[in-house]
């Protein structure tokens, strides 16, 4: 099954990391694999398990496209060790792959961040909640007496290849 990572990009003020529990829930956009059609603002959190029909396995999202068809595609989130970690202030401007979805018979095409993120600032000051929906989000920490913020947030997937 193909594995696609979620990168983001982001400038970086007065920030240590920039985080997503896996648990959290994702927004995607997602297209069918074998045609066109897509569905978007599509759910999916790993805490979540759903039987596969036909199958003794399960997944964090199952769907199907097409009204009546049989046909399920799913998606199941995970962290690739050595891989997936969490956004840290060195990579300021660079893409970083953060969580992986293992997809069956669907593509991610986009990803909507909402409000589960966990930001750490230079000062030490945690930030749980943070919603990056507007790409931006700014504060600012009494420990380090300064602002903090994120900004020009972007995001892709990659198929991954392995290693």
């Amino acid at each position: 099954m193909p594995v696609f990572l979620l990168s983001i990009r982001a400038e970086l003020e007065n920030v240590e990391s920039l985080s997503i529990p896996s648990s959290s829930h994702f927004c995607l956009d997602v297209k069918e694999s074998a045609g066109s059609e897509e569905k978007k603002g599509v759910y999916v959190t790993s805490t979540e398990q759903h039987e596969l029909s036909g199958s003794k396995g399960t997944a964090n999202l199952v769907m199907k496209f097409a009204k009546g068809s049989k046909k399920e595609a799913s998606i199941n989130v995970q962290e690739i060790k050595g891989v997936t970690r969490p956004y840290t202030a060195d990579d300021d401007g660079k893409f970083v792959p953060i969580i992986a979805f293992e997809c069956r018979g669907l593509d991610p095409i986009a990803f909507h961040p909402e409000g589960d993120w966990r930001v750490v600032s230079a000062g030490g000051t945690k930030y749980d909640n943070v919603d990056l929906k507007e790409a931006e989000w700014s504060d600012y920490c009494e420990k380090a007496a300064a602002s903090v913020g994120i900004y020009n947030f972007e995001s892709k997937f990659e198929l991954y290849r392995g290693s």
